[in-house]
């Protein structure tokens, strides 16, 4: 299904991010709080006009310079649906874009736990922070992680922000207090701390 989906719009994606064609709003970036979950669907119709506008756009929603995230409004999906975009660059040159999967998160997630014992005991409460309770990923990085070197660090973030809008994609399909939402997403990352393997969440957790 992710395939399908980048294979629909990326070219198109692509064509608009070298030709600069994208909107940027950082309004909920990594310094930024959340809304609560079930909130997200209203004030994102306010921020970004998700519902009202389902023209074709993308929107620049983190700066990292070599790494950005963009929200995709694709034309003609649901009412409020979006896709999430990380794209990495070299020399101000675009080397790679796609669609963040649970599984590249969640590998993710994995190998930045083996870089430090730091990571690997906070990670968890990092993730538990700035989704369960809304606050900027900044301050949850000085929180746990001021003691890392600045590219770990920078590395955090970029994971921590990744997930955060794929958080936040749930609480739009999936909006609470009828559905779940980003508690989806936690309980991904709760499965994988209790020793669970990534090929095994889908037999457990269904996303809706």
């Amino acid at each position: 299904m992710v395939k399908k989906r980048e294979e629909k719009y990326l070219d198109k994606i692509t064509v608009a991010l070298k030709e600069g064609n994208i909107e940027r709003n950082l309004a909920f970036a990594e310094d930024k709080y959340l809304p609560p979950p079930e909130k997200v669907r209203e004030t994102f119709e306010k921020e970004f006009n998700i519902a009202s506008d389902r023209a074709f756009r993308i929107i620049l929603v983190e700066d990292f310079k070599d790494y950005n995230i963009f929200l995709q409004i694709p034309d003609g999906k649901s009412k409020y649906d979006f896709n999430v975009w990380y794209a990495k660059y070299k020399e101000n040159e675009l080397e790679e874009i796609s669609i963040p999967t649970h599984d590249y998160l969640g590998n993710w997630y994995r190998e930045l736990k083996e870089k430090s014992e730091i990571i690997e005991e906070y990670l968890i409460n990092a993730i538990l922070r700035s989704i369960r309770d809304r606050e900027p990923v900044l301050d949850v990085v000085d929180k746990f992680f001021k003691d890392l070197k600045d590219p770990l660090k920078i590395e955090i973030r970029k994971f921590l922000c990744t997930l955060k809008w794929i958080a936040l994609q749930e609480d739009i399909n999936y909006p609470p207090p009828k559905y779940m939402g980003s508690k989806y997403t936690l309980a991904v990352y709760a499965l994988l701390e209790a020793g669970f393997q990534l090929k095994d969440l889908r037999r457990i957790i269904r996303f809706r």
